[in-house]
């Protein structure tokens, strides 16, 4: 695995939001439905080669929204369209949100990220008396996993009981020594911020983040109440699980339907559903300082260093991880990379003023690896290889 981004990119980074791109080179405005028609040519013949049903795809370049596009079927039975007003599950790219949350109580001086969490939680564990909130945001914490890859509950247990179940067991590993991506982590910040706030996370994030920015279709997923204009789940693959992570994967030519149980407990860790229109403003938001200062938004895109001096992050690509916002470390053009369930991305490039949003209806598209095709044609000398 490749080394990962220092602890310096971060500053680096917010430092090109800030100054903007002086020196970018902007695009002649006669090139503007060529390039139009590549976007649309690009994204169909990722759709085909990857069978994705639908798709949204939202460009920002210099801070404002400059493309948008919706493709294919919200519901394949029903042959109902995808459309700029389809809501899709995020995943994973909630993790992201929950980690402004936290920076936005750091800023009000009500948490301490280098505190142990248990500081704003009572009748915990005495093993999980040392791990600060940093090491729960940054996946390094040794915690038990809560939820399987199945989004199954530990034990088949409801909520409640698998969080008392979780309780039970022993860490993982020393807290600080390892990178294990854990949803537990991500539930045990829901419920800091509902103690520090005295609101439920969902209130919180709604009041600070969703209508600051004018995210008038984003919400939290809710099994018992399923949006109108909420897209239908597929996926290609049946995962097998073993001790709450996958082990491998059955594979089908034709996508069938996916249901994933969305709960309370969870929403911190992955239960927003949005638009990719709503989910730019949001980007936008932050790199703007709408919602955080400049300080916080370092801390959040800076990743974690363990113990041994080395950064780890989701993969061998994405391969740094700060406080809920995963990142890839190259020489060049280095975006800031969230992801959720294998469906949704958002890159943040910001040497290049250039953020580019892909939510899908299917586990497994993995539209973080062709985000890089569509940033291309926005930055004159990237290509993918690079």
């Amino acid at each position: 695995m490749p080394n990962r981004i220092s602890a310096a990119i971060g500053a680096i980074a917010v430092m090109c939001v800030f100054h903007g791109s002086a020196n970018a080179r902007p695009q002649p405005a006669a090139k503007a439905e060529d390039k139009a028609v590549a976007i649309e040519r690009l994204v169909q013949s990722e759709m085909t080669a990857r069978g994705i049903p639908g798709a949204q795809l939202t460009i920002v370049q210099r801070g404002k929204i400059v493309f948008t596009g919706a493709y294919g079927h919200a519901n394949v039975e029903a042959a109902t369209p995808v459309t700029k007003q389809t809501l899709f599950p995020i995943n994973s790219i909630s993790k992201a949100v929950a980690g402004v949350a936290a920076m936005q109580l750091v800023e009000a001086g009500k948490l301490d990220l280098d505190a142990p969490f248990t500081t704003y939680l009572d009748g915990l564990p005495e093993a999980w008396k040392g791990i600060t909130v940093r090491q729960l945001l940054t996946h390094v914490s040794g915690l038990p996993e809560i939820v399987d890859d199945n989004v199954r509950w530990r034990d088949g247990a409801e909520p409640a009981a698998a969080w008392a179940k979780v309780q039970e067991l022993p860490l993982k590993f020393t807290p600080g020594t390892k990178f294990e991506y854990t949803q537990t982590n991500y539930v045990v910040i829901g419920k800091i911020v509902e103690r520090l706030t005295g609101k439920p996370y969902t209130v919180f994030v709604r009041d600070r983040q969703f209508s600051p920015v004018g995210m008038k279709q984003t919400s939290f997923a809710s099994t018992a109440n399923v949006q109108p204009h909420a897209a239908q789940l597929y996926t290609h693959v049946t995962l097998r699980v073993e001790d709450m992570k996958t082990v491998g994967v059955e594979r089908s030519k034709v996508p069938f339907v996916r249901h994933e149980p969305f709960s309370e407990y969870v929403y911190p860790a992955g239960g927003i559903q949005t638009t990719s229109t709503d989910l730019a403003k949001w980007a936008i938001a932050v790199q703007k300082l709408k919602l955080v200062d400049k300080n916080s938004v370092e801390q959040l895109w800076r990743p974690q260093v363990l113990a041994d001096g080395t950064t780890r992050g989701l993969n061998a690509t994405i391969n740094g991880y700060g406080l809920g916002w995963p990142s890839i470390r190259r020489a060049e053009h280095a975006p800031i990379t969230l992801t959720g369930g294998a469906r949704a991305t958002v890159f943040i490039y910001p040497n290049d003023d250039l953020t580019v949003v892909v939510l899908t209806n299917l586990m497994g598209a993995g539209p973080e690896k062709f985000v890089d095709k569509i940033a291309a044609l926005y930055i004159p000398d990237m290509t993918a290889a690079k």
